[in-house]
């Protein structure tokens, strides 16, 4: 009997993250394995999402812009199409799927992410924000039904790797690389000026701009922190960032004999997607190879006091509750205001802490209370609203 195709849905098809999940969908068809694309979604990206969708075939488009669904039916007529959050909420839960890879950005993941988990797929994650702001409600849905979690950033997808080679209870410590990004050696005092171009110029990876940015400021590298807590029960003070310009050690687990497991790979997004398809299985696809002839590999210790948003991240994590939806949607929105010329690039943290500062006095929620999704997404509208204000 030949092998059944794993079944697979892709939202945010149309980003950086889903673009190279076919590209590498794409590749591993070409080895033999069976893959079918049951699903897409993107938020405004049409003329893409539809040119995917004649390729792969999807039995189900989701576009995120409710007044551009008319035009995505009448483009595809094959495909039924959904639209919106509730859409895409729909797409994640579809029957008869193997596999959901959200690589959306924002807030808006965590609603398809849960509904994916209730449903007991497997979900390869690319989106922070599902545990950067529903990590309890993401770990009581994994507990309450069969799903898995799949890291698909590198820093996770190493520390998966990492602690495959011992047992949980025989870690000491684990540590995230960070590459400093485009100001690791900035003068401090300069970074008021620094326009959105240099911004984006990230030295190694080529992301989406929200990531780029957060890349920049270190916000990315705390939600990281966040995303390792969740994912592999790790108490913070357990988690270690250090600055790697290279880029090519993403993470490494220190056990309590002595040993140091660390995970290098070249800075390509795609190892770690493919991995979440094949995995365990490590399948030959061209993909790129660390040489670390000649290399010389600089590892140096993280400096909070030169990327402030760092720290205000993880004491929005600390502070519990919404804390950290109110941030990330504070941070979003604020990453907008610069790439428009409307705020200098140290607004940033700034405006991050006064955002936390005002959720500390009148959205904390009393200590051991029960959050809900709604609540979540209640918060996430208030901080959008403030950080606007600011």
């Amino acid at each position: 009997m030949s092998e059944a195709p794993l079944r697979t849905v892709i939202l945010g098809s149309t980003g950086s993250i889903g673009a190279q999940t076919l590209d590498v969908i794409a590749c591993l068809r070409a080895t033999g394995r069976k893959i079918d694309v049951v699903g897409l979604a993107a938020g405004r990206n049409v003329g893409l999402l539809m040119e995917q969708a004649r390729s792969f075939g999807p039995s189900v488009v989701c576009i995120g812009d409710e007044d551009m669904a008319a035009t995505v039916r009448e483009g595809l007529r094959s495909s039924r199409i959904l639209a919106g959050v509730d859409g895409l909420v729909e797409l994640a839960a579809l029957e008869d799927v193997d596999l959901v890879v959200n690589a959306l950005v924002g807030a808006v993941g965590l609603a398809p992410t849960l509904a994916a988990l209730e449903q007991g797929r497997r979900v390869a994650l690319a989106n922070k924000e599902s545990l950067v702001i529903g990590g309890a409600l993401v770990s009581a849905a994994l507990e309450a039904h069969d799903g898995r979690l799949f890291p698909v950033d590198s820093e996770h997808n190493a520390l998966l790797q990492c602690l495959d080679s011992g047992r949980r209870c025989d870690v000491d410590r684990v540590t995230l690389t960070a590459s400093g990004g485009p100001f690791r050696t900035m003068p401090a005092e300069k970074l008021s000026t620094v326009t959105p171009t240099q911004a984006l110029d990230h030295p190694n990876w080529a992301m989406g701009s929200r990531i780029t940015i957060d890349s920049a400021t270190m916000v990315n590298k705390a939600f990281e922190v966040i995303e390792a807590h969740h994912l592999f029960g790790l108490p913070y003070e357990s988690i270690d960032v250090v600055v790697h310009p290279q880029s090519l050690v993403h993470a490494w687990v220190r056990f309590a004999d002595g040993s140091t497991i660390a995970q290098l790979a070249a800075h390509d997004m795609r190892i770690s997607i493919q991995y979440a398809f094949t995995y365990p299985d490590r399948i030959h696809t061209g993909l790129p190879q660390v040489d670390l002839s000649g290399q010389d590999l600089v590892f140096e210790p993280f400096e909070p006091e030169r990327f402030p948003a760092f720290g205000i991240v993880l004491r929005a994590a600390a502070l519990g509750g919404s804390a950290t939806a109110a941030v990330n949607a504070a941070d979003e929105v604020l990453i907008a205001r610069f790439l428009d010329g409307d705020i200098p690039f140290t607004k940033i943290s700034d405006g991050l802490a006064a955002v936390l500062a005002h959720w500390e006095v009148c959205r904390a929620e009393p200590v051991g209370s029960t959050l809900s999704l709604e609540r979540l997404l209640e918060t996430d509208r208030w901080a959008r609203g403030e950080a606007n204000r600011l």
